[in-house]
């Protein structure tokens, strides 16, 4: 006490000390839920505080049902019932831990158990009519030159995915007249057709009133059946738009899950009207030329693209590069990285692939060099944006001002943003963590340069622009009979990547001609000299700083462009063009097959005002986006000699998309997890089996991932469920809730009829039985319940584990955790407790049913004409008689343990004596009277001293304690005798 006063003269000293303060309570640990949702990072577990930011991060639940464009807006098909789990849970908690799943395959998978989808088809090279990937080129019509060359350029305009059969183009054929429409009516592939016109009928319909860019096509099944005839085109306004007459939805061609009537052969994948638009401009129909050529994939294989069998992967920006600091620009090339640096790239989070893709993009804002001789690094920001907003209302999700790529800055990039990632280990069996700063976005992580990262590059550098996202070579075909292009051969050929390539099979990089009844695009233009070069899609640029009407021009972000050409609404073909390239090929590294999109850089802007009068251009009009105009000595850079003049000029910002990602699920289903596929899969040979039980596994160790209860709500797939159990169980901490086999099946599972999916509880205990499980760590339920969607207002059907969760969360809310979560009192579901609105059970249940479940350890979900739906039982999985068999007992143990172990990390490695022995009972007694008086024991003792630490224990630095406890067990049977007895007894015998 002296040492808190300084005395020196007589006095009283007064000092007040606070021992009241209350310790910090651990966080809240919740469940851990695995399955779907709509968005998010995949197959490692995320903490959410409120179900606002489960929203945030993993979208809303969804009821399923949806139909309308699966292909470009997602599943939504089905129900993520996961999501419904965390909401019903969140409703009266603040945790809970999310694991996304993933398609995910393992290290050894067979060619049956690799994840993502493909097509049925089983094509050759020299079987054009049995499915695969199809493609639709398109060029703009044009007379022949002076040079007796048709010489044009066209576009890659949509692709259909066919299980089997072909799809051809019906109309007129391309001849030798000057305008080329001098052919004959025919019917075909890979060769060249005129589209349509009010006044040019198909050979099997009128189709008056056609419109730019229109043709018409036939889709036939392996046997030459029409299953799809009908003229289409790209304008959306259009009721013959190619997105509303043509099935674009690819679980239509699922047996498995579609009745015979809706049953479909084919779906349309990408169609790309803005940048066809480019390529085909023409104001009126029947100026285009068409031809439907297969698709192959990145390698010259007869592996097609409609491969994409292969797990997910996140998606990325393409590298972002510097500023050419070189004040030559005669041999300016942005690919020479002698003299631009490519510095850094974003990637989404771990597994958030398409769905983040399609959604943000990311912005380079405020560049600016360093405005002192003493840092010459300069300074930028990163603007994480909605990919559907525009340069005039720009939507920030993220900013992060003034980063920079300095190193030793504490506004380093990789600092700022993080730049960690994980990768899984098949062998250890979980993640491994790369990556030096800690992620502080929700959405992406940062790649630096390791150049940079070393601080081996100019300091000055500074991002100026970007690689576009890769895509398929471009392609031309030249026809050899010509006298201003002869070829000794005599044979058509495709010219690709700058190299002829003659012969009759035609599978050249990433297209495949086919040969069939009509035979080949050259057979049609034999003795008509011409060059048809075809361009994949990329996405466009901002060309002007003026377009889109942004107010002031210096707002304007270069770069990509994801608006429509002619308004600021948002281009829905945008999504179409980030996807991933095939299974065989790379969306990231450039190979012989793949070129850059485009190549932008802030170094190739230039002045609307560069005239021949205004050689300098600068200071006056507004920046234009021109490619090689550096090169060719008209950009600011290249006129003033330096990259500062740009930055001057106040045109300091671009954006760049986000690409390749891919979720790595079958597509093709409604539920890519359904028990069906799941049945007795292996991790070689099912990947749904391999990502969940991977799942499992990422969150198998305590230290990687603290929770109390493991959902998966609606596989009920035994091998899996029988992991979760055994993942609770080896923890000692956490309590499993097992949906059960009970012939229930979803809708989105089969075609069967409602009776045929009903279940019963006969299938239900019998099962249960025949799996032979003892385990406290492990709980189920009967029957399932339909809910409603508090968003949506949609009903649906749902698997019992999402009650029970939200059922827990209530009631511990409403009592403790080891009060019993059942009972009118706090599992009337009709009540609220399941956090959800409970509408009914598919089961009615009877007293004898009742009975049979509880008999078999299954907790029934009761309705009860006053008191509604309850749930009605809180029986663990453990067939050995004992405490440890119900519910509210063993979430007590879990709860108990879980708080002393904390307790008993604080002694770690402390002294081994009486006073470090005292320090422990005076935490542990007092929490253990705490629960006694909160009613979760009737009784504890702990016993810690020489009778359990012995001094051979203190000699092997043990300390060893005993803890006797007494749960408080729930009423679940209440007997009440009333007895009647004559008039004249006395009620005091």
């Amino acid at each position: 006490m002296a040492k808190s006063f300084k005395f020196i003269s007589p006095g009283i000293f007064i000092n007040e000390i606070d021992n009241s303060e209350l310790p910090a309570l651990p966080e809240e640990m919740g469940p851990v839920i695995i399955g779907r949702t709509e968005r998010g990072p995949g197959m490692r577990p995320v903490k959410v505080n409120s179900f606002s930011e489960f929203v945030q991060i993993f979208g809303n639940p969804i009821p399923g049902g949806r139909s309308g464009d699966v292909w470009r807006d997602g599943n939504y098909l089905a129900p993520t019932y996961a999501a419904y789990a965390a909401q019903a849970y969140l409703r009266n908690s603040n945790a809970v831990t999310m694991v996304r799943l993933l398609g995910a395959q393992s290290s050894n998978a067979t060619s049956a158990g690799k994840a993502g989808w493909d097509t049925d088809a089983t094509n050759t090279t020299s079987n054009a009519t049995n499915g695969g990937a199809y493609g639709l080129f398109v060029w703009p019509s044009g007379s022949r030159p002076a040079a007796d060359r048709y010489e044009m350029t066209g576009a890659l305009a949509a692709v259909w995915y066919l299980n089997e059969g072909s799809i051809v183009l019906s109309g007129t054929l391309r001849d030798c007249a000057v305008d080329g429409t001098g052919g004959t009516i025919t019917t075909g592939s890979a060769a060249l057709i005129r589209s349509l016109s009010s006044n040019t009928p198909s050979p099997t319909t009128d189709v008056a009133g056609a419109v730019a860019n229109e043709f018409y096509a036939i889709i036939t099944d392996a046997d030459g059946n029409i299953k799809k005839q009908t003229a289409f085109n790209f304008t959306p306004s259009s009721n013959r738009y190619i997105r509303k007459v043509f099935n674009t939805n690819p679980t239509l061609t699922t047996d498995a899950v579609t009745s015979t009537a809706q049953r479909k052969t084919y779906w349309l994948g990408g169609s790309f009207e803005r940048h066809l638009a480019k390529y085909a401009t023409g104001s009126s129909a029947g100026q285009a030329w068409g031809a439907i050529l297969g698709i192959a994939s990145a390698s010259t294989t007869a592996v097609y693209a409609s491969n994409f069998r292969m797990g997910f992967q996140a998606a990325q920006t393409p590298w972002l590069v510097s500023q050419d600091l070189q004040t030559s620009y005669a041999d300016y090339d942005i690919t020479d990285t002698n003299r631009v640096k490519k510095l850094f790239k974003f990637h989404t989070l771990d597994g958030s692939g398409e769905d983040e893709m399609k959604k943000l993009k990311i912005s380079i804002a405020d560049i600016k060099v360093s405005p002192n001789d003493e840092d010459p690094y300069g300074s930028f920001s990163v603007e994480v944006r909605d990919a559907r907003d525009n340069d005039l209302a720009p939507v920030v999700v993220e900013r992060y001002s003034s980063v920079n790529l300095n190193p030793n800055s504490s506004k380093y990039i990789a600092r700022v943003i993080g730049d960690q990632y994980l990768t899984w280990d098949d062998v250890e069996r979980r993640h491994k963590v790369f990556g030096n700063y800690l992620n502080a976005s929700k959405y992406i992580r940062v790649e630096v340069n390791s150049d940079v990262d070393a601080g081996a590059t100019d300091a000055r550098y500074l991002p100026f622009g970007s690689y576009g996202p890769l895509r398929p070579n471009s392609w031309s075909y030249v026809s050899a009979s010509s006298p201003t292009n002869p070829d000794a051969s005599g044979q058509n050929n495709w010219v690709f990547g700058g190299t002829k390539i003659a012969g009759t099979q035609h599978v050249v990089g990433a297209v495949q001609a086919f040969l069939n009844v009509s035979g080949n695009i050259g057979e049609h233009l034999d003795g008509c000299a011409a060059s048809l070069k075809a361009v994949y899609p990329a996405i466009p640029l901002r060309v002007s700083a003026s377009d889109g009407g942004v107010p002031n021009p210096k707002d304007a972000y270069f770069g990509i462009d994801s608006t429509q050409a002619s308004n600021n609404r948002f281009e829905d073909s945008y999504g179409d063009m980030l996807y991933p390239q095939p299974a065989d090929g790379d969306s990231f590294n450039k190979t012989g097959a793949t070129e850059y999109s485009y190549l932008f850089s802030l170094d190739e802007l230039s002045s609307s005002a560069h005239t021949t009068a205004n050689p300098n251009g600068l200071g006056v009009g507004v920046a234009v986006y021109t490619s090689g105009s550096r090169r060719a000595g008209l950009s600011y850079t290249a006129i003033s000699g330096t990259y500062t003049e740009i930055l001057d000029e106040g045109y300091n910002r671009f954006t760049v998309p986000l690409h390749g990602g891919f979720n790595g699920l079958n597509i093709r289903q409604k539920e890519p997890f359904n028990n069906t596929d799941l049945a007795d899969g292996t991790d070689v040979g099912n990947y749904g089996h391999y990502s969940v039980r991977r799942a499992i596994d990422a969150i198998a160790d305590p230290e990687v991932a603290e929770y109390n209860l493991m959902a998966l709500p609606g596989i009920w797939d035994e091998p899996l469920t029988a992991h979760m159990i055994e993942v609770c169980e080896a923890r000692g901490d956490s309590l499993a809730v097992v949906d059960l086999k009970t012939g229930f099946y979803a809708e989105t599972e089969n075609t069967n009829s409602v009776s045929a999916n009903l279940g019963s509880v006969s299938t239900a205990v019998t099962n249960l039985r025949n799996r032979k499980l003892n385990s406290s760590y492990g709980c189920a339920y009967y029957p399932w319940v339909q809910i409603r969607d508090t968003i949506s207002n949609a009903l649906l059907w749902a698997p019992p584990s999402i009650v029970a969760l939200g059922t827990f969360s209530s009631a511990q809310k409403k009592s403790e955790l080891w009060f019993a979560p059942a009972g009118f009192t706090r599992g009337g579901l009709t009540e609220g407790s399941a956090g959800l609105p409970v509408i009914q059970t598919r089961e009615r249940l009877t007293s004898r049913n009742r009975d049979d479940l509880y008999e078999a350890n299954i907790n029934p979900i009761a309705t009860f004409p006053s008191e509604g739906i309850v749930i009605f039982g809180q029986k663990t999985l453990q067939v050995t008689p004992s405490a440890l068999d119900r519910i509210n007992v063993r979430r007590l143990m879990i709860f108990v343990k879980k708080e002393i172990s904390r307790m008993a990390t604080t002694i770690l490695f402390d002294q081994n004596v009486q006073a470090t022995w005292d320090r422990f009972l005076n935490k542990v007694n007092p929490f253990l009277r705490s629960v006694q008086a909160r009613l979760g024991l009737t009784d504890f003792k702990v016993v810690l001293d020489e009778t359990t630490t012995t001094p051979e224990l203190i000699d092997r630095n043990i300390l060893y304690a005993k803890i006797f406890l007494k749960p408080a067990r729930a009423i679940e049977f209440i007997a009440l005798d009333f007895v009647i007895t004559n008039t004249g007894a006395s009620f005091e015998d």
